[in-house]
């Protein structure tokens, strides 16, 4: 029986010749229609293409082996109901061969295949992590190490104002630290010496420089977030059994957060910041106070009152002028830490050069070298990505909210958009990426989403928000939560109608039809076939 998909599911399997960006939504058959897309380019009564000019890239191995087998099972099926078609005969024999593969294989495929246009031994190994980090260790002791014996002054002066305790320890961290988070950098050493070389006295000219401004708007909305509680802890204050004695002192408490969220140059930072002086807490005894709501609202004041107070231990900076020579003092050691870094690249590469290893960091910069290249100040395809561009038909990226920066620009430079002709498929969904500690971009996601547009054109953008998945007691019990937790200065996107899930299937009533549902956060049950409705104490809670 022939799968009934939904338009927008149908516009993803059969729309061609343009970048295309899906936002698929957790349940909404991504994988399913990915497969069908594939094959109906397979397929294609006018214009067919063979699985191996498709480039299909996925997150792990696990992955594009069972997208493999999809296709391979796919293709079987229409195999058996057209047995004498030998364009089919030859896509399952050319799947074996065909790049369904993870970034990581893609661009080892890239540097072995050209390994010409690299100065280095093709025989080369990956590295297991444990030896790798042994020997990272190693580097980094004998570098500190030399530039102890050099007497390097500013040398020094990063240790005095770095390191820990009585060992140098820490030193290494830092170096391994800011190594590892380079590395994500489409060219690390270049990005390691201008950051050594932006740091100057910085504001000294300046009303609002770029980190007071990034610091006063942090602070705008941590403090919007916390006058939104204080309100409701106001508004349960002055409720049936509530402490009404507490009403002014949250009304204090918000018009010191109001303070600090006004806050437009470093002064009236300041000023808003020694002005967090807290009012007592006032004693209750009067019987009528529901003494569970009471015991809530003084828990809450309490951490809230806390966390104002962080504000004032780690923003309320000396006078000015003497904060301006402070951060220019910090200045030598970070850029002392950059050029650390950057020098010990050399090392590690030099060392993993002689040995004829690499690690997939190394796989992907050599790879990125091979196919991009400068022309005139701007980064453009080498003749090695242009030759690769004729090759694949569509550029295809699997979980494309986890993308870094290397990885974007790598894939980016086979696809044949340089040439007029746009053909990258990128699916994903930017509420389920949980990669950024490991460098993640999801905002190369976002920028994409909010500039590609939902009419026909050169770059168009699809919603799945269809879940097949659950029943709708469980979508509407996750929007319910998603919709408090998720907004744009948290995560990069706001929870609305059109982040929302919705119920694509219809399951079967349980025989048990009393059977109740408990949500785990508020405790507030239903039966099985009720829409879940957040009750007072829910939102009480959130």
């Amino acid at each position: 029986m022939a799968v009934a998909w939904t338009e927008e599911q149908r516009k993803v399997i059969d729309l061609r010749d343009r970048n295309i960006l899906v936002a698929a939504a957790a349940g909404s058959g991504k994988t399913a229609v990915l497969v069908e897309r594939i094959l109906s380019r397979i397929t294609d009564p006018v214009d067919p293409v063979s699985v191996d000019e498709l480039l299909i890239v996925t997150f792990t191995k696990a992955a594009a082996a069972q997208m493999r087998d999809r296709i391979g099972a796919a293709l079987r099926k229409r195999l058996e109901e057209a047995p004498e078609n030998i364009h089919l005969q030859r896509q399952l024999t050319l799947l074996h061969y065909a790049q369904i593969t993870t970034i990581d294989s893609f661009c080892n495929h890239v540097v072995r295949s050209h390994f010409d246009e690299l100065d280095m031994d093709p025989d080369f190994r990956i590295g297991d992590e444990g030896e790798l980090k042994l020997i990272r260790g190693d580097l980094i002791r004998q570098l500190l190490e030399d530039h102890y014996a050099a007497n390097d002054p500013e040398f020094y002066e990063f240790v005095e104002t770095t390191a820990t305790g009585k060992t140098d320890q820490g030193l290494e961290e830092w170096i391994e630290k800011l190594y590892f988070f380079v590395s994500a950098h489409p060219f690390p050493r270049q990005t390691l010496l201008e950051w050594a070389g932006e740091h100057r006295e910085s504001g000294a000219e300046e009303d609002t420089p770029d980190w007071l401004a990034f610091l006063l708007e942090q602070l705008r909305r941590e403090a919007e977030e916390l006058v939104t509680q204080y309100d409701q802890a106001i508004r349960l204050s002055m409720s049936a059994g509530g402490p009404a004695a507490y009403v002014d002192m949250f009304v204090n408490d918000r018009e010191l957060a109001c303070a600090v969220g006004r806050a437009h140059d470093y002064d009236s930072l300041q000023q808003a910041l020694e002005g967090l002086v807290f009012t007592r807490k006032p004693t209750i005894r009067d019987k009528s106070v529901d003494p569970e709501l009471k015991e809530m609202l003084s828990a809450f004041r309490d951490e809230r009152k806390k966390a104002v107070l962080k504000w004032k231990e780690h923003y309320a900076f000396p006078e000015k002028k003497e904060m301006l020579r402070q951060m220019e003092v910090a200045g030598g050691p970070l850029r002392t830490l950059c050029r650390l870094t950057a020098e010990f690249m050399e090392r590690f590469d030099a060392y993993k050069k002689e040995k004829h290893l690499l690690d997939f960091s190394d796989l992907e910069h050599l790879a990125l070298q091979i196919l991009v290249t400068e022309e005139e100040g701007q980064i453009v395809p080498s003749a090695v990505a242009r030759q690769m561009q004729k090759s694949y038909r569509e550029v295809m990226i699997d979980e494309y909210q986890d993308s870094n920066l290397v990885q974007e620009m790598l894939l980016g430079s086979v696809a044949s958009h340089w040439r007029g002709q746009p053909n990258q498929f990128m699916v994903g969904d930017v509420k389920q990426s949980i990669y950024k500690f490991r460098m993640a971009r999801p905002e190369i996601f976002m920028e994409k989403y909010a500039s590609y547009t939902t009419e026909d054109s050169a770059s168009q953008k699809i919603d799945l928000h269809k879940n097949f998945r659950s029943r709708s007691e469980v979508l509407d019990s996750a929007n319910f939560v998603f919709r408090q937790i998720m907004a744009e200065p948290l995560g990069g996107i706001t929870y609305d109608d059109q982040s929302a899930l919705y119920v694509g299937a219809s399951f079967p009533v349980p025989e048990q039809s009393a059977e109740r549902v408990q949500d785990a956060i508020t405790g507030h049950e239903t039966t099985g076939s009720q829409a879940w409705e957040p009750s007072a104490a829910a939102h009480q809670k959130n």
